[in-house]
């Protein structure tokens, strides 16, 4: 049961016997596996952008799979030496230090900065 609702899973046992021995506790680690895999292809959609690219031809497609997923390992890399707490974290201030440095270089000579 999730929220009131039936759920249902497909799990695949190459032998018929094995299905009897899955308990309660089995499943729910089979289930945290799982939700750890929803979580990995969630980051590389949204934060890796894996399926954002212009490009055609094979060789350039290989490479921004390629790319995307050794930034998620950088950023895996960097949630585990608790540089950051989680992976949308370093997205969403991606760009706050270039955006300051934009606005301080093109400000009037009138206005001042606090550091």
């Amino acid at each position: 049961m999730f929220k009131d609702e039936h759920r249902y899973y497909a799990v695949w046992c190459p032998n018929e016997n094995e299905l009897e021995q899955i308990t309660r506790s089995t499943f729910l680690l089979i289930h945290d596996l799982h939700w750890g895999i929803e979580q990995y292809h969630r980051a590389l959609k949204q934060v890796a952008n894996i399926e954002r690219f212009q490009v055609r031809k094979t060789a350039a497609i290989k490479t921004h799979i390629f790319s995307a997923i050794v930034g998620f390992i950088q950023l895996e890399i960097a949630r585990f030496n608790s540089e950051i707490i989680n992976w949308y974290e370093r997205k969403r201030n991606l760009f706050n230090e270039v955006i300051r440095s934009f606005i301080v270089n093109n400000l009037p000579p009138e206005f001042t900065i606090s550091q």
